[in-house]
């Protein structure tokens, strides 16, 4: 059963002491709006991730890669 169209984004490194700026991290799913109407934009502005080639954790660029199917 459906529970609402979700867009996927791959999450990638946005350090500029990384050598390889851009590098792939993750994948993430996010409706466009949870229910406390925050949308997937006020998420991804927070988040930091681990980059394993600085090794630590830094911010992060979302790009949209399609919508899924369910």
């Amino acid at each position: 059963m459906p529970r609402g169209k979700r867009t996927v984004f791959g999450v990638f490194c946005n350090d500029t002491e990384c050598p390889q700026v851009g590098q792939r991290l993750t994948t993430m799913r996010f409706h466009k709006q949870d229910k406390l109407g925050k949308s997937w934009k006020d998420h991804a502005a927070k988040m930091m991730k681990y980059c394993s080639v600085v090794r630590k954790r830094v911010p992060v660029k979302l790009k949209e890669e399609k919508h899924s199917s369910n």
